[in-house]
């Protein structure tokens, strides 16, 4: 008789799995990339704290969230080819590149959201509470607001999202003068043939003048 080979059923020769082994197998590789997932958090912890100025020490208290006083440039490399590699710097990578996070954003909506959310501010010394206005100082937003409606001490803005609004408005004001040109000459069209008809043939033909006054 020959011997009974190990991990094989003889009586219907089908492989028997050790379901415990697989099992504790399993259970290494989940621990295993969990504690992968906790050194790269804590990397990353690490990282935020190394440049948060609080926590260096640099500043007293976190100030309230402000408004930027800069446009942000999304469109300047627009239409353009750039040689990338991922052994360059971050900074000549394809995307949007934080200088105050050393991080790359690989769209503009990222991008948005990164610089507008709570870690990025806390690097810039900033906490995500707002200071609170006062009647005098929104009747001076609104007054800004007004002047910037009506082209006053402002100008047009080279690239969006900031300058959308005044650049919708432009396209939108060129249009209407473009429509209003061909209604001008279509009229002096209309009313140069209408100077060349005859009167009296133009009344045997029922026509009492091409929507002018002229007689």
């Amino acid at each position: 008789m020959s011997k009974n080979v190990k991990g094989v059923n003889n009586v219907d020769f089908r492989r028997k799995w050790d379901k415990e082994d697989f099992a504790e197998k399993a259970k290494e590789r989940e621990e295993k990339e969990k504690k992968n997932e906790d050194e790269a958090l804590e990397a990353k912890k690490r990282k935020r704290l190394e440049r948060d100025p609080l926590h260096q020490g640099l500043i007293v208290a976190r100030a309230n969230l402000k408004a930027r006083d800069y446009q942000i440039d999304l469109a300047s490399k627009l239409n353009k080819s750039q040689v990338v590699s991922v052994t360059m710097p971050l900074s000549q990578q394809a995307g949007y590149y934080c200088n105050v996070c050393d991080c790359i954003l690989r769209d503009s909506q990222s991008y948005l959201d990164h610089i507008n959310g709570k870690w990025h501010n806390r690097a810039l010394g900033m906490s995500m509470r707002v200071e609170k206005s006062t009647a005098e100082q929104v009747r001076q937003r609104l007054e800004e607001a007004k002047k910037r409606k009506e082209g006053v001490g402002s100008s047009a803005a080279d690239f969006a999202p900031d300058g959308f609004e005044q650049l919708a408005a432009a396209q939108q004001q060129k249009e209407e003068e473009k429509r209003s040109g061909k209604r001008r000459k279509a009229e002096s069209e209309s009313e140069s043939e209408d100077e060349g008809m005859d009167p009296e043939t133009m009344a045997a033909m029922g026509f009492g003048g091409f929507g002018t006054s002229k007689k």
